[in-house]
């Protein structure tokens, strides 16, 4: 009878303790929070593009200054919903309109898995920028979907270029320079400089394997490998032929890895457009270069190289 007294004690007295343990380590979590980041941040949302069934919902912003600038520390707080992926990486970043920044923080990215779930989001403002909370495929890749806020001039209501459709690019805006004024003029000199360009090249129908975007992410695997170093973050920009490789590492890697790109059999490493860490290069030989359109491709490349270096300092 005892023992029975006890087993129904404990069947409605357990979960009622337990409830206020997790009420308490909520209470707890939020105290440090609002202790680390004591100002309410006011924000206005900018531009949101996501593929079908994914969201961002950004519910709360808090920081160590109610004033986004450079040098403080913010939180960002709210819900997600992936639908298009298995998984992904969730992370709080800032497309830049200088070279400053580049290193990424653990507190910025989680990974998450298909459904939806609550974040908490934390970053460092190292440089002038517009704050975005985006979507990226794992291991490595361009954004998929995100959500852009801010304060004042720095919110990005009109970013110029599609997740969903890269290709389809607006010349409204850069990620480096001033923040967006304004359509680009097509005329001038601007003209002179975009016939000189020339258009994007294709892929070539009989393009090497080792030149797609699984053969380069494997030449940098292996070129890391041999180097015994760990690579940040690879991306991949396959937007037009030759295919560019984008490489974040660190301070002292990239040295490294420019020796065994050498030596990678198929190959051709001609130099890149970047800094100690984040670096934008072209592992694809000039002999590969179909040669009806190989002038094209020279006008291109090095420009190209510098926008998307520019890219990826942007989303430190």
């Amino acid at each position: 009878m005892k023992k029975q007294r006890i087993q129904q004690f404990a069947a409605s007295t357990l979960p009622a303790l337990l409830g206020l343990m997790l009420a308490f380590g909520a209470q707890a979590r939020a105290s440090d929070s609002a202790a680390e980041f004591p100002s309410v941040v006011p924000f206005e949302l900018g531009e949101a593009e996501f593929a079908p069934g994914d969201s961002i919902t950004i519910q709360r912003v808090t920081g160590t200054s109610a004033t986004i600038r450079t040098g403080e520390t913010y939180c960002v707080e709210g819900t997600y919903t992936l639908a298009s992926k298995d998984k992904a990486t969730l992370a709080f970043y800032s497309t830049t309109t200088t070279k400053e920044g580049g290193r990424t923080d653990p507190s910025q990215v989680m990974h998450i898995e298909k459904g939806s779930g609550p974040f908490r989001l934390v970053k460092v403002m190292r440089g002038h920028g517009y704050l975005h909370v985006s979507f990226y495929p794992e291991p490595s890749g361009s954004a998929f979907g995100g959500v852009y806020f801010g304060q004042d001039k720095w919110v990005l209501h009109h970013k110029g270029w599609s997740y969903l459709n890269p290709s389809a690019q607006s010349p409204d805006y850069t990620t480096t320079g001033a923040a967006p004024g304004g359509p680009v003029s097509v005329e001038g000199p601007n003209r002179a400089l975009l016939e000189y360009l020339g258009n994007p090249v294709e892929p070539p129908a009989d393009m090497n394997a080792a030149y797609s975007k699984d053969g380069l992410l494997k030449a940098v695997q292996t070129a890391a490998s041999n180097a015994g170093v760990s690579v940040k973050r690879v991306e991949i920009d396959d937007s037009e032929f030759p295919f560019l490789v984008g490489i974040v590492c660190k301070e002292g890697d990239y040295e490294k890895l420019k020796e065994q790109f050498r030596k990678l059999p198929g190959y051709d490493y001609g130099g890149s457009v970047g800094s100690h860490t984040c670096n934008a290069l072209n592992l694809v030989p000039w002999r590969a270069f179909p040669r009806q359109v190989s002038e094209r491709i020279s006008h291109r490349l090095g420009v190209r190289m510098q926008v998307f270096q520019a890219k990826l300092v942007g989303t430190d």
